[in-house]
């Protein structure tokens, strides 16, 4: 993962941490919670799923398909 990989990274998991704690009414720990230990975030940490160059809008998305259905559904990496 590169610097700039990184940099793309934690733009995309503070604008989901704020829509979650928005949409959901949790606290910031529970959001970043929330993100950290899903298969979105997971994903969005590897490379080859180019998911760091989606917009935080995509893989936020993503990450609510994931909480609400309990497993990603749109994904296929």
């Amino acid at each position: 993962m590169t610097e700039q990989q990184n940099f793309l990274i934690e733009g995309i998991v503070g604008d989901m941490a704020l829509w979650v704690m928005q949409e959901r009414e949790v606290t910031l720990d529970l959001a970043l919670s929330l993100i950290y230990n899903s298969i979105t975030f997971e994903k969005l940490q590897n490379p080859a799923t180019g998911l760091y160059s989606e917009s935080s809008a995509y893989n936020y998305e993503l990450l609510k398909s994931e909480l609400n259905n309990g497993k990603l559904l749109q994904i296929d990496y």
